[in-house]
């Protein structure tokens, strides 16, 4: 679909001067506040009910975490031509699925050790497949692990995929990859690419309420791999193509925490969507309003080695941020008890 880029995330091509480039967010190395909260902050009750963790209830940190998916999800823009006298066509640009397993990879190889250094300061250890996939019963769980949804979210999603596909004449628009060791867990909602700005919606699981989703990552997953919680990190990326050049944008950074309820479900009582053995333990949603572009055209190649640099810090920076919101979070709430 698109001319094959290299592992540099800097790859040199056309771009409008219009959007902020991703490389000036090297300069701006504590991004804490930049990332928001993006989960269902409904706490669970005292009989358990609810979708997101009580810290006082828990009573500790998650110590051993589990990194269990980490992907590029790039929704498409499709340019609509022409008008209803003159028939309409339509063009629609994504990164394809060649590019997008590149960028997971590169994404994946500068922010994994920002993201565990950030989560060690608050007594957390991230763990890769090779950590916590100790023995051949946690390898088999990984591997035929399902996200289940909720047959609402589901017709939900079918809905708004007929919809968005009736607007398009049913071009295809999503790519999805995921990093190399992973298996790919997606859990977001679908995002609606916002064409002029080249970005996304400031929020995607914030009000979230598949429970389904959110027990099978917290609960059946977790205590599978016989971990604490389980963490999905996934980046929401852009591309447009002009004068037959591509640009890539990246429109946000994404990190969600599952882990099980630990709150038991009473005698005789069953479960429904209400009570979950699984919860979100936190989520953050770093989005920018204006898609940061990946790529510029830079002649001199001194200036295009720094940009390139600048990129590879400004990710980790955008990572540590999304960590250390969770972790504050987490710390925080666990204060309140004491």
């Amino acid at each position: 679909m698109k001319k094959f880029i290299s592992i540099s995330i800097g790859t040199a091509l056309l771009v409008s001067c219009a959007f902020p480039k991703l490389s000036k967010y090297a300069a701006k190395p504590d991004l804490t506040s930049k990332a928001k909260y993006d989960f269902t902050k409904a706490k669970i009750r005292e009989n358990g009910k609810g979708f997101a963790i009580d810290m006082s209830v828990l009573g500790k940190m998650p110590k051993r975490v589990a990194l269990v998916s980490f992907y590029v999800d790039d929704p498409g823009i499709t340019k609509v031509s022409g008008s209803r006298q003159t028939g309409k066509t339509y063009s629609t640009t994504n990164t394809g699925g060649d590019n997008a397993q590149v960028f997971a990879n590169a994404f994946y190889n500068l922010g994994l050790e920002p993201m565990k250094t950030a989560f060690s300061k608050y007594g957390i250890q991230i763990l890769t497949p090779a950590e916590f996939l100790t023995d051949d019963d946690k390898k088999q769980a990984y591997n035929d692990f399902v996200v289940r949804h909720t047959k609402l979210n589901e017709l939900g999603k079918k809905i708004g995929a007929y919809f968005k596909n009736a607007g398009n004449a049913g071009t295809g628009i999503e790519v999805t990859e995921v990093a190399g060791g992973y298996k790919l867990l997606k859990i977001n909602k679908p995002n609606t690419a916002i064409y002029k700005k080249k970005a996304v919606g400031s929020g995607n699981l914030s009000g979230c309420r598949d429970g389904e989703m959110i027990e099978s990552m917290g609960y059946d997953l977790a205590k599978s791999l016989e971990v604490d919680a389980v963490i999905v990190v996934y980046n929401s990326q852009l591309a447009d193509t002009k004068w037959s050049k591509t640009r890539f944008f990246l429109a946000a950074v994404n990190m969600q925490m599952f882990g099980p309820n630990p709150t038991p479900l009473k005698e005789g009582k069953k479960d429904n969507n209400s009570y979950n053995k699984g919860l979100f333990y936190c989520g953050t949603r770093m989005a920018f309003k204006k898609g940061l572009v990946i790529n510029p055209k830079i002649k001199d190649e001194a200036k295009k080695a720094l940009n390139d640099k600048n990129n590879d810090i400004a990710y980790k920076n955008m990572i540590a941020g999304c960590a250390n919101k969770i972790g504050t979070y987490l710390q925080t709430e666990l204060a309140k008890k004491k």
